[in-house]
């Protein structure tokens, strides 16, 4: 008959899952105090008692937490502070989440007392309970468990039930009805301190504990999560006041944001995205073109069939403030070093009903992996993590599958409810990036551009010659400067035109090479299967003919493919000749109908269409990529049906491209021509336009958004391109 045997765990443990399971003495404390807030308590105090210069420990040294919470009966001492890893929270959580004071339970493993044994290895807890007559008092000293070359003797066989704790009830002396901390309670005296404390250190674990629950930066709703919860850090027993400062500094930063988010929700699968920037209202559900073309939303969460996946995590708020780093700052917006430095202590944090997830939001912590994306993708992309502020709130009501890790070290991965979370953050970054600050940044863009031209070098040479007498070789030299200015301005227009040209060639190589590729790839399989042939069938005449045929009519696809491009290149397309724009129009139109064929999109000719211009072909088969492959990327992204796309002739100059997508907002249109200013989010590089458009002027015609009031212009976006110089048809 086999012997029954049961689990006996060391008295070692307490000190080994302290180490392991506690990160270190910043996050000891955050349990520490977190239990307090669990107990409903107001206030808590770390009092840094008996230490030195800088903080420095002593053998008399000594960290007090003292709480004004509900207290613990001698019963719950004996029962769950003495027994590791009790359900005690986790059964009052699955009846009663939430305390007396209406908080939400944080802690459920029952492993919060091992941070007491991280900080030290001497632990006198005193307790009383509400309505409770007596205190009680538990010593416990786990010295003797130290791994040190003096406890090489320790007994191998000393468990854990023979760690013996002297437990004491009698009056009360430290929460008593008369006394300032009140009749309840919990104070915890940790002795035998086991890290070398600094000045720094006692800072960075205050600002760990400030940041416990949402800042009061952060708004209105943020100090409603905040509510009466306050720390205090002392030293023996005197008020360090380390909060006040620090929040008058950050508050005084906080004005110098580009862009204020507040009042920010996901409200869930089936909704979308509200918030106020700079008091302005966003409503934008997920199937918004703007939220589903953005490549982090769209690589997650879209179906190789093509449709959408609904999210598996639940709502959740936000507040985000946005700050300009660069040089060229406004004065409005501009920061100091020691500014910037403040902003790099915080990144976005993650509260959970009031109380912050560790260690998100830590300035050495990419949670949502902005570094990596703009490492991987682009740096317009997303925010850097120095320039974003915030936090992220979620409830274990609308969340309960986003769960704490038992290290306390961030969120469990479960299923893909954490996963589609931090995509959705990531979503709504990304939109902020990719519109409300593009369109700063542009903004910006124009005020210096205007504040060149006002201070030209032009200007300032020609009033140096009217208002100084300059000695002739003064003049000489200034004639000179004038010489060299404008040989160098030719130069940069030519450097310029090439470089446009090279990035709009760039651009279509790109848009034609889905076809390309396609064909390639048709062509290598058919050149194997023409080897196979020829190896099994002895060069059987009727099957290899037939393959070489098919295999020649491939090449030929290619081959006309990349005479379609052909054009766009720098020697094809300096000289202006009469051009037949219908022909061109539907050679466009075959680029795209593979694509067009797989999206559903239907691309409509107004035939006849017999438009003829004088122009360089490069440049308008460019501009009508361009043009095509907008129209085509927001067709796509949108959920309208049927997707529409038509091309005709306005009168004998103009030729109108116009779809049935979702247009472009208002606000964006100032925008839209502006260099690297892009609509698409991180999936475009806002050249397109701004190329077709530069290309144009220099080579006899103008693209432009607009609405012509025509019957035959569809319900989204309409773009007309003016030639200046037309031949009869």
């Amino acid at each position: 008959m086999p012997e029954e045997i049961s689990f006996k765990a060391h008295a070692r443990l307490l000190t080994m899952l302290g180490e392991q399971l506690i990160k270190n003495e910043r996050v000891a404390l955050v349990e520490l105090v977190k239990n307090a807030y669990d107990a409903d308590a107001t206030s808590v105090e770390v009092d840094f008692r008996n230490f030195g210069p800088g903080f420095k420990p002593n053998s008399k040294s000594s960290i007090v937490i003292t709480d004004n919470g509900t207290g613990m009966s001698t019963g719950t001492v004996r029962t769950a502070w003495m027994n590791p890893a009790t359900p005690t929270k986790a059964i009052a959580k699955a009846g009663s989440p939430r305390t007396r004071r209406g908080r939400v339970l944080q802690g459920e493993k029952g492993i919060g007392r091992f941070a007491t044994f991280k900080l030290g290895n001497q632990v006198t807890l005193t307790t009383r309970a509400v309505g409770e007559p007596v205190e009680t008092t538990l010593l416990v000293d786990i010295s003797g468990l130290d791994e040190s070359p003096e406890s090489e003797g320790l007994r191998v066989d000393y468990y854990l039930e023979d760690l013996v704790a002297e437990l004491e009830t009698g009056a009360p002396t430290v929460f008593t009805d008369e006394g300032s901390l009140g009749p309840s309670g919990t104070q915890i005296e940790i002795e035998g301190l086991r890290a070398e404390w600094t000045t720094e250190l006692v800072w960075e674990a205050f600002a760990d504990l400030d940041r416990l629950q949402p800042q009061l930066w952060g708004g209105a709703s943020a100090q409603a999560q905040r509510g009466d919860f306050d720390v205090v850090f002392a030293a023996d027993g005197t008020d360090m006041r380390l909060g006040v400062q620090r929040s008058e500094d950050f508050e005084a930063i906080l004005e110098h944001a580009v862009l204020k988010v507040s009042n920010g929700w996901f409200s869930g699968p089936d909704g979308g995205f509200t918030f106020d920037l700079d008091g302005r209202s966003f409503n934008l559900p997920l199937v918004d073109p703007e939220i589903t073309g953005l490549r982090r939303f769209r690589s997650h969460f879209r179906a190789p069939d093509g449709t959408w996946r609904r999210p598996e995590c639940g709502p959740f708020g936000f507040e985000f403030f946005i700050f300009d780093f660069s040089a060229s700052a406004p004065a409005q917006h501009a920061l100091d070093r020691d500014e910037k430095r403040i902003l790099k202590e915080h990144r976005i944090y993650l509260y959970r009903d009031g109380i912050r997830v560790y260690p998100y939001g830590d300035p050495n912590d990419d949670w949502l992996e902005i570094d990596a994306i703009r490492g991987t993708e682009s740096a317009r992309s997303m925010f850097s993590n120095d320039q974003s502020v915030g936090f992220v709130t979620i409830t274990q009501a609308d969340n309960p599958r986003l769960r704490d890790k038992t290290s306390r070290e961030g969120l469990l991965e479960a299923g893909r409810a954490t996963r589609d979370f931090v995509v959705l953050v990531q979503t709504i970054l990304a939109f902020l990036r990719a519109k409300p600050y593009e369109q700063y940044a542009a903004a910006n863009r124009r005020v210096r551009e205007r504040v060149l031209k006002e201070h030209s070098i032009d200007t300032n040479i020609m009033a140096l010659r009217g208002e100084v007498i300059l000695p002739p070789k003064a003049l000489a030299h200034l004639d000179a400067l004038e010489t060299a200015l404008r040989a160098e301005r030719a130069v940069s227009a030519v450097r310029l035109e090439r470089t446009e040209q090279l990035a709009g060639v760039g651009l279509s190589v790109e848009t034609a090479s889905h076809d390309l590729i396609a064909a390639s790839g048709e062509a290598l399989r058919m050149a194997r299967q023409v080897v196979v042939e020829l190896r099994m069938q002895d060069l059987v005449r009727d099957p290899v003919f037939a393959l070489a045929s098919a295999l020649v009519m491939r090449l030929e696809f290619i081959d006309s493919r990349f005479k379609d491009v052909q054009g766009l290149f720098v020697s094809t397309r300096q000289a202006r000749t009469t051009l037949d724009i219908g022909k061109i129009t539907r050679r466009v139109k075959s680029m795209y109908s593979a694509l067009h064929r797989h999206e559903g999109v239907e691309f409509e000719i107004d035939e006849p269409l017999t438009l003829k211009a004088v122009s360089t072909e490069g440049a308008v088969l460019q501009c009508l990529i361009n043009l095509v492959d907008n129209a085509t990327y927001w067709l796509m992204s949108s959920a309208h049906r049927p997707r529409m796309l038509r091309a005709y002739a306005l009168d004998a100059r103009s030729l109108v491209l116009t779809d049935n997508g979702p247009g472009v907002k208002q606000e964006d249109e100032p925008y839209i021509f502006e260099p690297f200013y892009s609509g698409k989010g991180d999936s475009g590089k806002g050249l397109g336009l701004y190329i077709a458009r530069q290309n144009g002027l220099r080579n006899g015609f103008q693209v432009a958004l607009m609405e012509t009031g025509d019957s035959r212009d569809l319900p989204g976006a309409t773009f007309v391109v003016t030639f200046d110089e037309v031949r009869e048809k």
